[in-house]
Order: C-alpha cells, then structure tokens, then sequence
C-alpha cells in the first residue's frame, strides 16, 4: 500500500507549461525554435510541453528566454492578457474548480 501524502501544489508546473504553450504559440514559435534558441533537445522541449516532466529551474530560465517571456507577480484577479491566459491554464488543470461550469 502506498502511503505517500500527495502535495496538492506540486502539479502547478504543468500550468506553467501550458501557459508557455500558449504564448509560444500566439508568437508562432514552435518547440523545434525554442530548442534551437536554448539548447535542448527537440525531444526534451517536446515531452515537456506534453506535460510529461518539469524541467530544471536551468531550463525553464532557458525556455522563457527563448518564448521571449518576463517573470513577474501579478494579482489573481488582474485582467491582463498574461494573467488570463494564465488563469486559462489553471483553469484546464481543473485547478480552479470555481469556474468550472456546474450541471
């Protein structure tokens, strides 16, 4: 029987990941141009975005660089374009259950 007490916080990097993909691609800049501007391996940008692992601190670094993206703390409920998409993002992950729709 596995006893592991699961952190509630610790899928939040897929959201973060989505949120890239999502910027990524309003800029057109695909996975193959992201591993060409950081130096990864397509295949490693590629699982990534398939939100099969999260990448070192290193990488992600690298990957906003390359999505051309700023790291900053921003309100939740602020209505820029950065916090809603990255509002979509938690929002797909199921982790925000409030604006889910009810049945």
């Amino acid at each position: 029987m596995n006893n592991e007490i699961r952190n509630p916080h610790q899928d939040t990097w897929k959201a973060l990941v989505l949120f890239l993909a999502e910027i990524a691609k309003s800029k057109s800049i695909t996975q193959e141009v992201i591993a060409e501007r950081t130096g990864l391996q397509r295949s490693n940008v590629s699982r990534m975005f398939q939100l099969r692992y999260c990448p070192s601190l290193d990488n992600w670094l690298k990957i906003l660089k390359a999505v051309e993206v700023n790291i900053f703390f921003e309100d939740r409920d602020s209505k820029t374009d950065l916090n809603l998409l990255f509002e979509k993002a938690m929002t797909e992950l199921g982790r925000r259950p409030e604006n889910i729709p009810k049945n």
